[in-house]
């Protein structure tokens, strides 16, 4: 039986999901931001949530220095693309984008639209949030109305 701590699931990160983070760490220039959605599927031998994969910006896509606004349909494409793929267990997690700070800290807008995407009816209990800064990339979840961080990882490179 699945315990849960702190009313959470488990989450792992697939190995290439995070280095495709780290490499966005080092790759993106920071000049403006960039994200996309979350993707995974309970896995049910591990108790956890497994985040698997995750969308990149789209040439409809609104970025700026401060702010990545997704308005392509092109990650729903791919979520659906991945959904019918995997079986029906893949969906989605949760959203990421870029800070251009070191070490990422939301802002009001990212805490808002995080708690309003929280309450929406999707697929998993929880949600994901990821923002990738120059030297750390930290994930985030809404607990009861309260952001909470779950992970905190550091590039080595930096």
């Amino acid at each position: 039986m699945c315990k849960m701590v702190s009313h959470m699931q488990k989450l792992i990160l697939n190995d290439d999901l995070s280095e495709k983070l780290f490499a966005i760490q080092s790759k993106h220039s920071f000049k403006k931001e960039i994200g996309g959605i979350l993707i995974g599927e309970y896995d049910a031998s591990a108790c956890c949530v497994r985040l698997t994969d995750m969308t990149f910006p789209y040439s409809g896509d609104q970025q700026s220095k401060l702010r990545f606004f997704r308005k392509s349909d092109g990650h729903q494409d791919q979520m659906d693309r991945l959904w019918e793929e995997s079986g029906h267990t893949k969906a989605y997690l949760g959203e990421w984008h870029t800070h251009p700070q070191d070490v990422p800290i939301p802002s009001w807008v990212d805490c808002k639209n995080w708690k309003q995407i929280s309450k929406k009816n999707i697929n998993f209990d929880e949600s994901y949030f990821i923002i990738i800064g120059r030297k750390e990339f930290i994930i985030w979840a809404v607990v009861n109305d309260d952001i909470v961080e779950i992970r905190r990882s550091k590039s080595y490179g930096k």
